[in-house]
């Protein structure tokens, strides 16, 4: 229910944003959890980005209350605290002009805010897009710089960062109300397209994957299985990478975005995230090993020559959280698949987009029971 409290917190971020000169709302249709306007600041020479926390949509789907807008937004200001004093680490990320904490205690309420840079000749990467191995790289290698960086916080940083993301995000989000409106994007149609009695059998495997006993498991992997804990950046799907398309066809890394989910664990929680959305079924099958050793190899140069792990523990962990984010990917994006399919005019481009995605929907369900193990 949408109550006073709620109310007064909307009417602060109106507050906020109505101080500036807005140009567009870029984050319309582009993220759950923040406001994203694009403003004019002359201070910070033109046009800039304004990130404010908050989202009634996805407060009211599902259930997300202030505190947890404020827990997720305060983590992101104390991110690119910790990226802003560790440049030697050289990760990209975009220029931050102010950062303030949110505070639900104060009176009126202080939503918070992240003013940074506005990055320009960006495309936008989703879920129905997919990039090529070599494209992957330079993000692979910035994941690990970003990973590294946990070693050198201090204690009181490191309490900044929350070591419950996996379990208390996602319980909340795959509630069974909403596991059945999603696999339910399976029922009919979709199911026919695929080829693989073993990926249409792994569709009945999903809701059994997606548990709260399972999030638990995922979430403390680290203290179970005994392979030291990074800084993970939590939600490393390439849609919060920063890519410019070049004049012939191939995509270049610019930027990591997004540090709202960041948290302490298992490094193959990012790295799985990444593969299974940015990479079509085969390449991911063909690349896997070779950008999971990039980013041993790059880990081990920003940790002074020792890497935290091994690269065999850091291939047993990828097949473990492969199980988490494979099945989100197969669970979540059906949906917008198939809304995307249907805007398509038929032809030969709307065959490709739908053989292109069952192609990696099939891989990643074959995968999946293969691999599934709880």
């Amino acid at each position: 229910m949408y109550s006073e409290y709620a109310f007064l917190f909307e009417k602060s971020i109106e507050d906020m944003v109505a101080e500036y000169e807005v140009v567009e709302d870029v984050g319309l249709g582009k993220g759950m959890l923040s406001t994203m306007q694009l403003i004019n600041a002359e201070e910070y020479g033109g046009k800039v980005l304004l990130k404010v926390p908050g989202c009634e949509g996805t407060r009211e789907r599902f259930l997300i209350d202030d505190n947890t807008f404020c827990t997720l937004h305060n983590t992101e200001v104390a991110a690119y605290t910790f990226l802003e004093r560790h440049q030697e680490k050289n990760i990209s990320y975009p220029k931050v002009y102010e950062l303030e904490k949110m505070d639900t205690t104060a009176d009126p309420i202080k939503p918070g805010h992240i003013i940074m840079e506005y990055m320009r000749d960006i495309t936008h990467m989703y879920c129905t897009d997919n990039l090529k191995p070599e494209e992957l790289e330079d993000a692979v290698k910035n994941l690990a710089r970003f990973h590294s960086i946990g070693a050198d916080l201090t204690e009181e940083e490191s309490k900044e960062v929350v070591r419950d993301f996996v379990k208390s995000w996602f319980t909340k989000l795959f509630i069974q109300s909403n596991k059945d409106s999603f696999i339910g994007n399976w029922k009919g149609e979709l199911t026919d397209l695929l080829t693989s009695e073993m990926a249409k059998n792994t569709i009945g495997k999903l809701d059994g994957i997606l548990t709260p006993e399972n999030f638990e498991k995922w979430n403390d992997d680290c203290q179970i299985s005994g392979v030291q804990e990074v800084l993970c950046h939590g939600d490393y799907s390439f849609h919060n990478l920063l890519y410019q398309k070049l004049p012939d066809g191939s995509f270049k890394f610019r930027a990591i975005v997004d540090f709202q989910s960041v948290n302490w664990g298992n490094a193959a929680q990012d790295l799985t995230r990444l593969f299974v959305t940015a990479l079509g079924g085969k390449d991911r099958r063909d690349s896997e090993d070779r950008l999971l050793k990039v980013y041993h190899d790059e880990l081990t140069a920003a940790s002074g020559g020792k890497a935290p792990f091994t690269f065999e523990q850091l291939q047993q962990s990828y097949a473990r959280f492969f199980q988490l984010h494979g099945a989100i990917v197969c669970t979540v994006t059906p949906g917008l698949f198939l809304t995307y399919l249907a805007d398509r005019e038929d032809g030969p481009e709307k065959d490709a987009f739908r053989d292109k995605m069952m192609e990696k929907y099939q891989a990643l369900l074959e995968d999946l029971n293969r691999k599934h193990d709880f």
